[in-house]
């Protein structure tokens, strides 16, 4: 039913790579015979069932990239046949509808989430005076909650119709929906307040990193309208242009205000996600906050029970050097304290039920402390597995060279990156690092018992 003589032709006069090709026409065969099975007659009997169906298993080892490439091939199937086979135009459209819908789900979903990120603040609280400009503490602090009503407006309506906004209609990364922010931010980034808005430096605007990675912009301006931002002067070719909010001019230098909190010599994608959703913790008076801002940031999304074990773990980093570095205070989704190059232990919540989880590699400390290391494994024999002396690697089918890569041209005789081993009670033991020694859904009693053998394990006194 499907064109594959007249398909690969066309993917031949594109001067696509053999090995694209043949992928592409393999695909095709896939997809006929999936209909074929369905005993679809018509090309227009062709539904979102057999996009479906050509789309598994669902298991498949690297799935991502793996319908990355099946969507590759659809849309470019639907291309040829707009240009070169109309006959099936009802497949195209059928392919058409089925990812617009999934990009719109996309979309709707991001804001969705974005704005669930947008926590409420107290009713009141202290602001870091070097942001009051002038202002008092009650004007600010009712001019950054109207920033936030607006923001949460601009969610609410980019949810119900997301292309209206702009948001992309293709298969993208998940740092392409953040539009909202991002071009809120270059605002402020590439302008100055003044006389009660912000004056943008138009070329700067259009070259800055935020807004080069979003098409369509020009929507976004039209919903930020909508929702009560007014512009003068805006346009691609603009050397400069204004942007009021009338409702609240202080709108403005509130927004001017939180932007020069951002590091721009950092990349946007570890900016985090409490600096994106407008956190009030970022300008809030510093004799209010126990810990550093940006630890009361990032626990105002934590559960109580990871806040506790966070906030007793600040103490203890505290304690021994470390310290939260502002460039980069996060890794592996966890708080992370440094002293150097060295790090403290790291401890976050994985999965819907919020479990607290740490990952520690052990290797010393059963030599240097054998007792308290058996007490240890005794606590958590599922992690330890002392009675398996396992394997590195490939071992079992390479067993004269133990902990080395296979043979080939770039990595033969290299020792595996990840081997462990360590002796324990006359047993030598091979781990691989990268899924072995984590501790899954612990308590806080169990925190207190793996830090103290992280430090002996780590030298850390």
């Amino acid at each position: 039913m499907l064109d594959k003589q007249g398909y690969g032709a066309w993917l031949a006069r594109k001067k696509s790579n053999e090995k694209l090709i043949q992928e592409r026409l393999g695909l095709l065969d896939r997809l006929d015979e999936v209909i074929a099975k369905r005993g679809i007659t018509e090309i227009s009997g062709v539904g979102d069932e057999e996009i479906v169906e050509l789309c598994r298993p669902w298991n498949v080892s690297g799935r991502r990239n793996f319908l990355h490439n099946i969507a590759s091939f659809l849309n470019d199937y639907t291309t040829y046949i707009k240009k070169e086979h109309p006959a099936q135009k009802p497949l195209a459209d059928t392919i058409d509808h089925y990812y617009m819908k999934g990009y719109e789900s996309a979309a709707k979903k991001a804001a969705q989430k974005r704005c669930a990120d947008i926590l409420p603040m107290p009713e009141k609280f202290k602001v870091d005076p070097k942001y009051l400009g002038e202002m008092n503490n009650d004007q600010f602090v009712s001019a950054f909650k109207e920033l936030h009503k607006f923001v949460i407006r601009c969610y609410k309506d980019i949810e119900r119709a997301p292309f209206e906004w702009g948001y992309p209609n293709y298969e993208t990364t998940d740092g392409y929906y953040n539009r909202v922010m991002d071009i809120l931010f270059a605002f402020g980034l590439c302008g100055i307040y003044e006389d009660g808005g912000i004056t943008v430096d138009g070329a700067k605007f259009f070259a800055f990193k935020l807004i080069k990675r979003h098409k369509k912009v020009e929507l976004m301006i039209a919903g930020f309208e909508q929702m009560g931002l007014c512009f003068e002067g805006f346009g691609k070719k603009a050397q400069r242009f204004r942007i009021q909010y009338p409702d609240n001019p202080r709108v403005m230098m509130v927004l001017c205000a939180y932007v020069n909190n951002i590091d721009t010599i950092m990349p946007d994608w570890a900016w985090g996600k409490p600096l994106n959703s407008l956190t009030y913790r970022y300008i809030q008076d510093p004799a209010e906050q126990k810990f550093h801002r940006i630890f009361h940031a990032e626990m105002d999304y934590a559960s109580d029970k990871l806040r506790e074990i966070q906030e007793w773990l600040y103490v203890e980093a505290e304690k021994y050097g470390f310290s939260i570095d502002p460039k980069k205070p996060s890794e592996k989704d966890c708080i992370l304290y440094k002293k150097g190059s060295k790090r403290f232990l790291l401890v976050n919540e994985k999965g819907c039920e919020q479990k607290i989880t740490t990952k520690v590699s052990f290797i010393h400390a059963f030599e240097r402390e054998p007792d308290k290391m058996r007490v240890l494994c005794h606590r958590f024999p599922h992690v330890f597995r002392l009675d398996d002396p396992g394997l590195c690697c490939d071992d079992k089918k390479r067993s004269s060279t133990p902990h080395m890569f296979a043979d080939n041209s770039e990595s033969s005789g290299k020792r595996c990156a990840f081997r462990m081993k360590f002796t324990f009670g006359g047993v030598t033991y091979k781990r691989c690092g990268l899924c072995n020694f984590v501790f899954e859904d612990i308590s806080f009693d169990d925190v207190k018992v793996i830090l103290e053998m992280f430090l002996l394990e780590n030298k850390i006194k």
